[in-house]
């Protein structure tokens, strides 16, 4: 019974929750709600102190919520991905962003004012349920990054990001999952908030134990279920 209670806790979690966000319900509602715009890439949507006036749905390309550090590197706490909503905590509640947002891919966002966001969560509450849901998923990712930052040292990290990029960008290749999206070794540690060197160190690892690999310019991991199990045995 006790088994049965902890699967149905973290089934959710393992679904949902990553550094790629995304909401898995209710996004044909919420499209109806605004106005198509296109983006071009690096396009800045809000400033780190300012209240932007719209949140928005990603419907093609992505956002990054993302600051500079002291030290001038950029920090990446997420990326907004196809079908998730950004910024409806601060235009409901004008609250002020913490972190800049801006697009890193040409992309088509759906952009919805406070008004209209209001009234269609006081007529439909099923909108209500949608945008509950949005925000939990970053609460929970939020806690998760700061569990994996206290907890898990850059190898269990890299492992960890890994997986979650082939989950959503997989395609199998001979055998093996090849992300087919690309992934820098600055991105990397940007999104973990390690050094570089870490990173490489990390993934000159993975690499010399045949875990990982790079074809073209793309990561390809071997064998999946391996990768996880040298993720666990990373956590003795």
């Amino acid at each position: 019974m006790k088994q049965e209670i902890k699967k149905t806790i973290q089934a959710p979690h393992a679904d949902f929750v990553s550094r790629l966000l995304y909401l898995p319900r209710g996004i044909s509602r919420l499209v109806e709600l605004g106005e198509r715009k296109i983006f071009p890439k690096n396009y800045e949507l809000v400033r780190a102190g300012a209240i932007p006036k719209y949140c928005y749905i990603v419907k093609s390309g992505r956002v990054a919520a993302y600051e500079y550090t002291i030290g001038g590197e950029e920090r990446i706490y997420n990326f907004n991905e196809c079908n998730s909503l950004l910024l409806e905590a601060n235009v409901l509640f004008d609250y002020v962003s913490p972190v800049n947002f801006k697009t890193t891919l040409p992309s088509e966002l759906i952009c919805i004012d406070k008004e209209t966001l209001l009234e269609a969560i006081s007529r439909d509450p099923q909108v209500s349920m949608d945008v509950m849901e949005s925000l939990a998923t970053k609460f929970m990712s939020s806690m998760d990054q700061i569990r994996h930052a206290n907890f898990h040292n850059a190898e269990w990290k890299i492992c960890d990001l890994l997986l979650i990029f082939a989950d959503r960008y997989g395609v199998p290749y001979d055998g093996k999952i090849l992300i087919k999206e690309k992934v820098s070794q600055q991105l990397l540690s940007n999104l973990l908030g390690i050094n570089r060197v870490t990173a490489v160190r990390a993934i000159k690892s993975l690499k010399e134990m045949s875990l990982i690999e790079q074809i073209n310019g793309y990561y390809c991991i071997r064998d999946v279920e391996r990768l996880k199990r040298h993720q666990e045995r990373l956590l003795l």
